[in-house]
């Protein structure tokens, strides 16, 4: 009896998922051995801490994309809003106390709300969509601030992200708990597995009876709730705030995205890969800055892994009938 031949969707789809599960695990065994011979002192304790206060608010911002980008949608406003959510909590902290949390997660909230409204039911790019209202989060980050830097004295506040628990600070713990959360939506609940079929296919999953367009809006709240609460804790933990902060941060989150292995074309990948490509992203980062090398280098080195595993996650024949186009 002839054993069943796979076809040439399946066989594609199938080096797709080793491509896309192994490479981040190769990659990130190699940056901390590299960084490790080039620099003993890397993995010490007190280098442990610094790459776990430099990744942790990150993760979580990037754990929101990844439910954006695995939908097959973009969010380029992620920044911005953690940029305004951190500013909400300088500038009321000391008026409403630590209930400016919630407000600013509110803020947040409603701010993904209104990049899905824009995109699931005005029919505009999320591209566009999400681009334009960091513009306006930062218009009224500029505007609200007046341009000053600020800080964060209340010590309730500072305690949500730089108290030590088991030798670790607080921020780690809360990211890897938002982490795990991500991971059982995406992977454990039917919400999640709808999400990922609208990122595989749009017109099917509508097909198949899924509301596509207030699943879109519902993962484009996550996203600004979580970029919000990414804000909350990095104002915490640096307890200041200033117009520069998260300037730098767009293309970073991104690559971590797509190198932990999430394909910008939906459909395949999460925020449990996600781990891998912030490990990377921000190893790479703390390891540059620890041998004394600019940003300048780290920007150059991130785009080209940004490039290469974006490459590496499109499917050959979209990528031929894209160009054809």
């Amino acid at each position: 009896m002839n054993e069943p031949c796979a076809t040439p969707t399946t066989a594609r789809l199938g080096r797709r998922l080793k491509t896309t599960t192994i490479m981040p695990v190769a990659a990130t065994i190699v940056v901390v051995g590299l960084f490790q011979i080039l620099n003993p002192s890397f993995l010490s304790y007190q280098g442990i801490v610094t790459i776990v206060y430099a990744m942790s608010y990150f993760l979580i911002a990037a754990c929101g994309l990844t439910l954006v980008i695995m939908m097959g949608s973009f969010d380029f406003s992620v920044v911005s809003v953690m940029k305004l959510s951190a500013l909400l909590c300088v500038l009321f902290i000391e008026k409403i106390g630590l209930w400016v949390i919630p407000f600013a997660l509110a803020v947040s909230a409603a701010i993904g709300f209104v990049n899905g409204f824009l995109f699931a039911k005005l029919k505009v790019p999320s591209f566009i969509a999400t681009l334009g209202i960091s513009v306006v989060c930062d218009g009224i980050s500029q505007l609200s601030s007046k341009g000053f830097l600020h800080l964060v004295e209340d010590e309730r506040f500072r305690s949500i992200s730089v108290t030590f628990i088991a030798g670790l600070p607080s921020i780690f713990y809360w990211a890897l708990a938002v982490w795990l959360l991500c991971i059982v939506v995406s992977a454990a609940t039917p919400f999640g597995r709808r999400v990922f079929a609208i990122g595989g296919n749009p017109r099917a999953a509508a097909l198949s009876s899924i509301n596509v367009d207030s699943h879109r809006i519902i993962v484009f709240v996550l996203s600004g709730f979580l970029a919000g609460l990414a804000g909350v804790l990095y104002v915490s933990q640096q307890g200041g705030w200033s117009m520069d902060m998260g300037g730098q941060m767009m293309v970073p989150l991104f690559a971590s995205v797509v190198a932990g292995g999430t394909s910008l074309r939906g459909g395949i990948g999460g925020p449990q890969r996600t781990l891998m490509g912030v490990i990377i992203i921000t190893w790479i980062q703390s390891g540059l800055l620890m041998m004394g090398l600019g940003r300048e280098i780290q920007f150059v080195i991130l785009g080209v892994i940004a490039i290469i595993m974006a490459v590496a996650t499109t499917e050959r024949g979209k990528l031929t009938r894209l160009m054809v186009k």
